[in-house]
């Protein structure tokens, strides 16, 4: 007798086939846009593809961030930053956060819009201008 595995329902994070881009909250800026082209280029950077399985991560280090810093370089740049609980690598596979502890998506605050998303061991750099 075999026992049956329960499958993970699992769908791919952020379906772009019926549009260009998706308006997701924002603490402090109310919204951002992800736009398709972002999208395809942060998934197809070299070991960045499992940003694609942590959707959930995405909008919660939008919506509730552990803090937000302002770019030293660049004020017109903001940092939304998270600390990881669980990041997924595959559909059901997930990895200890000591290998991805902070979750960071960066957004241009004056057109709202994201231009890049990472993980990081550690936080580096820039003013802390929320909380």
């Amino acid at each position: 007798m075999t026992l049956a595995r329960p499958r993970l329902k699992y769908t791919m994070a952020f379906d772009f086939s019926r549009t260009t881009s998706f308006r997701l909250g924002a603490k402090l800026l109310r919204y951002v846009i992800l736009g398709k082209k972002t999208w395809r280029h942060i998934i197809k950077e070299r070991h960045r593809g499992h940003v694609q399985y942590n959707e959930k991560l995405i909008r919660g280090t939008l919506q509730s961030p552990d803090n937000i810093r302002q770019n030293e370089d660049d004020p017109d740049v903001y940092l939304y930053i998270k600390e990881a609980e669980k990041y997924w690598i595959k559909p059901g596979i997930s990895v200890t956060t000591k290998e991805f502890r902070y979750f960071i998506v960066v957004v241009e605050k004056n057109r709202r819009f994201i231009i890049t998303m990472y993980t990081s061991l550690k936080i580096q750099g820039g003013k802390q201008i929320w909380p």
